[in-house]
């Protein structure tokens, strides 16, 4: 009896070991998880072990510490009179494998073959605050926590043991899924995603930089769309008093002339589409003319350290052999093909007004000149190579339409005229505002099948036809038609598959349009 009992009182044992242990299983997988992330980094990366970061539960390596006298991000979120906090940074995230699931660099969508022309390889603008909006919760983190490190760490690339991120700061977190993304994994889309997906529950090697910081994003677009017109021709200021005609000689050294084909001189290029709206400028006289000043196109923003465009690193189209002169060629040869298929268009025609429709042909710009949207199939010819979808003209009624296109169109359409050129500068709150608009990849496939034995059946129609039953009968029935069958009758398809990317517009993006709109019926 003594014997039965103890077996008894082991499973019981067992039992009570066993609910005592029990643990939510979110929580038990993520000690499972970092227990092996942590068996990795001592495998791979032992010298940053003691880069642990108990908040968050990632490891950090500095690539580049940043520019030494910036205020860090930690130290702008707590002083407010810096005001709101939006980062440009970059961004390309790697499984433990080195496999990229996400990346915002050109060069390494062309080196994994997920590149498209569609996309513009800029860095990320997002928020950052006392709370974490939209971002990854791993690069909030070391975004504005003090971090860190190691002593012997520190010591080796001349570190503090407490590092915090500013401008030009590249970081590489080893991140837990609890921090990534969860169950949910992670996938990119609109040309950034990567070659693959990482999987729900599957760290991530995140490697990120501050390219800039902006804290009133409005007024730092309103500048951008004030610097592109005065870039541009210049820009027809806002009279506080009507009667005041009188020109500054600041003004007039910001004064470029606009020369129409015609010889007649328009002055400053750009006037306020309304007096009282800013940041929406319009250019009546523009012409898309290949023997119009600055190179035949635009003056594109750049950024004045390396003459990369405001936005980030990209330039559009580099391989493209259209580029191989630059913007302004590339310009050229699309304003030969709008002047060929257009016209110059006409400055007399009857206003659109908001209760008419008008007919328009239009290009959509971010400032340093790359192309989000077009419906000129001769103009995706030349930057694309191809013609994806052909295009179609917009009807376009300012009233009852408004909600179809940007405002930018509504405010300034109604008073441009039929058969007229035009181009509109506008910030983002006349277009995408705050929210920008998301990018996509979406795929579609189209597939066409036929019998072969189809060819065999035009033979069996012709042969009983000229030589006739009994001919048919005794020699195609018995030998050409097992031939024929035996070798030909299968199934064939021809599928096509078709990947459709549509640009991202990032929060606090101006925008620069050229319209054409048709003359009258």
């Amino acid at each position: 009896m003594r014997y039965v009992l103890r077996f008894l009182l082991v499973p019981l044992l067992a039992g009570v070991l066993s609910v005592s242990c029990v643990k939510d299983p979110e929580e038990a997988y993520s000690d499972v998880e970092n227990r092996s992330l942590r068996a990795w980094m001592l495998k791979n990366k032992p010298e940053l072990v003691e880069n642990y970061q108990e908040d968050g539960a990632y490891y950090v390596e500095v690539l580049d510490p940043g520019v030494a006298d910036s205020m860090s991000i930690n130290e702008i979120l707590k002083d407010k009179d810096q005001g709101s906090c939006w980062l440009f940074f970059d961004m390309t995230g790697r499984d433990l494998h080195g496999q990229v699931c996400l990346t915002r660099s050109e060069p390494i969508a062309k080196m994994q073959g997920t590149f498209t022309k569609y996309t513009h390889y800029v860095p990320y603008l997002r928020y950052i605050g006392d709370v974490n909006i939209s971002l990854m919760e791993g690069t909030y983190l070391a975004m504005k926590s003090v971090l860190k490190l190691g002593e012997k760490y520190a010591a080796d690339n001349n570190l503090s043991t407490e590092f915090e991120v500013r401008y030009g700061t590249s970081l590489r977190l080893y991140l837990p899924s609890s921090v990534v993304n969860g169950s949910s994994g992670v996938s990119g889309t609109g040309g950034y995603e990567g070659e693959f997906e990482l999987d729900g529950n599957r760290p991530m090697i995140m490697d990120f930089k501050i390219m800039n910081r902006v804290n009133n994003p409005l007024a730092f677009e309103g500048d951008l769309v004030d610097a592109f017109g005065e870039s541009n021709g210049g820009v027809t200021p806002v009279k506080d008093d009507e009667d005041d005609t009188t020109e500054s000689a600041a003004l007039a050294s910001l004064r470029r002339v606009y020369t129409r084909a015609d010889g007649t001189d328009d002055g400053l290029a750009w006037k306020h589409a309304y007096d009282t709206i800013p940041g929406l400028l319009v250019n009546p006289t523009y012409v898309p003319d290949v023997e119009r000043p600055f190179e035949y196109g635009f003056r594109y923003l750049k950024s004045e350290e390396d003459e990369t465009p405001v936005y980030g690193t990209n330039v559009p189209y580099t391989d493209s052999d259209v580029y191989a002169g630059g913007p302004a060629e590339l310009d050229k040869k699309i304003n030969e093909a709008l002047v060929e298929r257009f016209g110059q268009g006409v400055m007399d025609g009857d206003t659109i007004g908001t209760d008419n429709t008008a007919k328009i042909w239009y290009i959509c710009r971010f400032l340093d000149g790359f192309i989000i949207e077009t419906n000129i199939d001769e103009v995706k010819e030349i930057i694309y190579g191809e013609v994806e979808s052909e295009g179609s003209v917009v009807s376009y009624s300012p009233e009852s339409d408004k909600n179809d296109q940007t405002t930018a169109w509504y405010y300034t359409i109604p008073k441009l005229c039929y058969g007229q050129w035009a181009a509109v500068v506008t910030t983002s709150s006349f277009a995408y505002g705050a929210s920008g608009r998301s990018g996509s990849s979406e795929t579609s496939s189209s597939s066409s099948s036929y019998y072969n034995y189809y060819n065999y059946y035009n033979y069996y129609n012709y042969y009983n036809s000229y030589y006739g039953n009994y001919y048919y009968d005794n020699y195609y029935y018995n030998y050409y038609n097992n031939y024929y069958y035996n070798n030909y009758y299968d199934m064939s398809d021809d599928t096509t598959t078709t990947t459709t990317v549509t640009t991202e517009i990032q929060p606090y993006t101006p925008l620069l349009y050229q319209f054409y709109i048709e003359e009258k019926d």
